[in-house]
């Protein structure tokens, strides 16, 4: 009788033990939704710079500016999806008021994040973010393959004097040579979106000898954020 006993109780903390490691596995599971927040009056400001240089056209020159994007709204996309509408305004340094400067809109699904850039739909994440995953951001555009890939997920990183405890990195993988170099850097934090763009493109000629260069660079960095 004892000893059924013990067996009984054995097969108890078993099942028990079972239970807790599975509570805790779905306790564990991140979609990662929370890098991508859509919450209406959500802001954040970024400083802008940006410059362009076309060496055949002796053309270059640059912009700096302080830019606010904010989600004033939600609305049904085209195809019937819950969306919110990102107002996008530059400060008037002379007023310290916002201008507005141009309005894009994003999605949220299960499996990705996309973004309407200048009408341009762009898968920005999928979900859930691991480290080794790919996917071509141009996939719900006309626009040629760009394919994208997680280089970090989960990491602390710190800037402008703001420490933020999980963020992740996407890159590019677009093979660089002497002529044509890309580089692509998005940076998101978990609860407030993204942080850090540094988006580059060069093309690099030598016409008898001589080096000429087009290209175009930009950087947009965190300054604040809130809701």
């Amino acid at each position: 009788m004892k000893h059924q006993l013990a067996l009984i109780l054995l097969a108890t903390l078993a099942v028990a033990n079972t239970g807790c490691r599975k509570d805790e596995a779905v306790q564990a599971y991140d979609p990662g939704y929370a890098y991508f927040p859509t919450d209406t009056g959500r802001w954040i400001t970024y400083r802008v710079d940006s410059a362009w240089r076309y060496d055949a056209g002796n053309i270059w020159d640059s912009l700096h500016y302080t830019l606010r994007e904010k989600i004033t709204e939600t609305f049904l996309d085209p195809e019937g999806r819950p969306a919110q509408r990102l107002l996008r305004s530059r400060l008037d340094t002379a007023t310290g008021e916002w201008v507005p400067k141009d309005v894009w809109w994003e999605v949220r699904t299960h499996t990705q994040a996309e973004r309407a850039e200048e009408n341009q739909r762009r898968i920005k994440l999928i979900f859930p973010p691991r480290t080794g995953q790919y996917w071509n951001t141009n996939a719900t555009n006309t626009g040629d393959p760009y394919e994208l890939t997680y280089e970090e997920v989960d990491v602390p990183w710190s800037i402008n004097g703001m420490s933020f405890d999980s963020t992740l990195l996407v890159k590019t993988t677009y093979p660089n040579n002497a002529i044509v170099t890309n580089t692509y850097y998005e940076r998101y934090a978990k609860h407030v979106g993204l942080i850090y763009r540094q988006v580059d493109s060069t093309n690099t000629q030598y016409p008898d000898g001589a080096v000429q260069v087009r290209g175009t660079w930009y950087r947009q960095v965190v300054t604040g954020y809130g809701q």
